[in-house]
């Protein structure tokens, strides 16, 4: 399973590096609440992204 979602982001380095750089945004900086909002909106948008493309459970 995890060597199956390290390689779907390997495989995607732009979609990658947005992802990660948002992330890290939002956990070591405190940005303001209007744009916090949106950044963890496209965390969420991506995370269902990478959940359909990935399709880890299915058989």
């Amino acid at each position: 399973m995890f060597k199956k979602i390290l390689l779907g982001f390997v495989d995607q380095p732009l979609f990658t590096s947005l992802f990660v750089a948002d992330f890290a945004l939002l956990v070591f900086h405190r940005p303001p609440f209007l744009f916090s909002i949106l950044m963890i909106g496209a965390l969420v948008g991506m995370s269902m992204y990478m959940g359909q493309k990935l399709a880890i459970f299915d058989k």
